[in-house]
């Protein structure tokens, strides 16, 4: 009942959403306008001349510049020091810090304006779920909480910095009835560590048989939940039995504390149900008969951890989710679109194409079928022209508005010694040769430069599998001399100035590789998958956790 008082309340945004649909030139000039008069009267504004008599689509790109992380960084310290009206007239209600898995955090002003562009996205985004759907109406939903990992601070100026929970990008007459439908409580986000808010977690999600939707962001999220369920599930077993909770690093000082406020109350039956499952191989559907939805990052390098998924919870059905960042929504899921929908309500948006960078940004309704673009993104948070450095392709239109792909990163290019190797390069060569070489996909794959003096630098690709060494010799190989395809790649090999790609087995890959990106300051909940990381440190750090090479 419940659930549905939630669908009736998200039913005019959405059917506003569905409206634009069919006129994305229309919306995304009510947009523009929107964002035009979040910065009027600002620093900002003030150093755009003629910023004040830009109207249309063309006039605020000839007046506007491209912005990045780096060029809007002093205003952003303007801001943080309690500076006013430095990139909105209206207040900056907190910051969301944002790193990507290699570059230096990013603090993103939050704004009400801001936070409305966000519901224009997510409220008919869960309104389709709910009505193409309707079993997931009929009971709880987990969405994937992990532990904040740092107290929540405030800037200089006394601005909060970051979120509890994910909730708190839904409008607010909202969250208290989110809230009650959560099969997990948001207190879990304050558990000190992520393997004590993975026990957490999962007593909660046991308790609950009627479980009907699970949403995470790296499908390696739920895949390691379920390692924990396997390592832990005869303890759980009993605490459930018992109505206690025993997180496996003990229950005293910071975790006491946050356990104090839930309520842990006996559940035999599902202690009963959890052993059974547990004996007869750990299956999604064994413990929670009425799931019937999974919803999870499926695109560019994630599409490598959802077959894991698919063995752990045969039979339910995956969602893709769209491109959302911490800047601003692009794209959002409906079930009846090829690929994820513009989020034409939400920003304002250009698309600039990678093989003419010169070329004057196409708008959304500019789009072609088929091509690729990168996306350029203007909020009501201030950010204006601000290049996301994600690539997406045009999968096709629902009505007239483009569904979008999104393809990995634009920007994430390691250049040790001039061999300019990208990202998307490297999912290219993995995705088309590493499964056939190898006779298997592996569970965890990941390729990174090291530096080894007195050698020259070089690329190691870390596999979790447990295939003969031949096979991980040829898999190094194969993957060399596809990267030789590249002349830059190529001319560095050539001149010794970088050595061959290297093939390391890891154990539990995925696990130690969260386990890094949390000690470099990451919440596991938003830990992208990544099959290029920029980083170096990656053998020793999976050498202490066992590697072969």
């Amino acid at each position: 009942m419940m659930l549905s008082g939630l669908r009736v309340a998200l039913a005019p945004s959405a059917l506003r959403f569905h409206q634009s649909l069919s006129r994305p030139e229309r919306a995304q000039a009510e947009c523009l306008s929107r964002v035009l008069r979040a910065v009027e009267g600002t620093t900002q504004a003030a150093r755009l001349p003629g910023f004040p008599r830009v109207r249309t689509a063309r006039e605020f790109q000839d007046a506007v510049p491209l912005s990045t992380p780096d060029s809007v960084l002093a205003d952003v310290e303007a801001i943080k020091a309690g500076e006013p009206r430095v990139l909105t007239r209206a207040p900056v209600s907190r910051f969301e810090p944002s790193g990507g898995s290699s570059g230096a955090s990013k603090y993103i002003p939050v704004t009400q304006g801001l936070l409305g562009e966000f519901h224009h996205a997510l409220a008919p985004m869960l309104f389709d779920l709910l009505t193409a759907r309707p079993a997931l109406r009929a009971g709880p939903s987990y969405w994937s909480i992990s532990p904040i990992g740092r107290k929540q601070g405030r800037t200089p100026g006394g601005i909060p910095v970051g979120s509890v929970e994910d909730s708190a990008y839904f409008p607010r007459f909202l969250q208290p009835l989110l809230t009650r439908v959560f099969a997990v409580p948001g207190a879990v986000a304050h558990l000190p560590d992520v393997e004590s808010c993975r026990y957490v977690t999962l007593w909660f999600l046991v308790a609950r048989e009627d479980l009907a939707l699970v949403s995470v962001w790296n499908p390696s999220f739920l895949t390691l939940l379920m390692d924990a369920l396997e390592r832990h599930g005869e303890r759980l077993a009993d605490d459930l039995e018992r109505g206690m909770c025993r997180p496996p690093g003990g229950s005293g000082g910071e975790v006491g504390a946050v356990l104090a406020r839930m309520r842990f109350s006996p559940q035999p039956r599902r202690a009963r149900v959890l052993r059974e499952s547990l004996r007869s191989g750990l299956r999604g559907l064994a413990l929670w008969p009425r799931l019937s939805l999974l919803s999870m990052w499926t695109d560019a390098q994630a599409a490598h951890a959802v077959e894991p998924v698919r063995l752990r919870f045969p039979g339910v059905e995956i969602q893709g989710k769209g491109l959302l960042a911490t800047e601003g929504v692009v794209t959002l899921p409906l079930f009846a679109a090829p690929a994820p929908v513009l989020a034409v309500r939400s920003h304002f948006f250009e698309f600039l194409e990678p093989e003419h960078p010169e070329a004057r940004p196409r708008l959304a309704h500019e789009l072609e079928a088929g091509r690729t673009y990168s996306v350029l993104l203007s909020t009501s948070g201030g950010l204006l022209r601000y290049h996301l450095g994600d690539l997406v392709r045009v999968e096709g239109f629902h009505h007239a508005t483009p569904c979008l792909r999104f393809l990995g990163r634009a920007d994430a290019v390691s250049d040790l010694v001039g061999e300019k190797l990208s990202a998307h390069r490297v999912s290219t060569v993995l995705s088309s040769m590493l499964s056939r070489v190898l006779g298997q996909s592996p569970s965890f794959a990941m390729m990174a430069p090291e530096w080894e003096t007195p050698a020259p630098p070089a690329y190691r690709l870390f596999v979790d599998t447990d295939v003969p060494e031949a096979r991980l010799e040829a898999s190094a190989r194969a993957i060399e001399d596809a990267l030789c395809e590249g002349y830059h790649y190529r001319y560095a090999r050539e001149l010794g100035q970088l050595g061959p790609v290297r093939v390391l087995r890891v154990t539990e890959g995925a696990r130690h590789y969260e386990a890094r990106c949390i000690a470099l300051g990451q919440r596991a909940g938003d830990i992208k998958p990544t099959d290029f990381h920029r980083r170096s440190g990656w053998t020793a750090w999976f050498s202490q956790r066992g590697t072969s090479s």
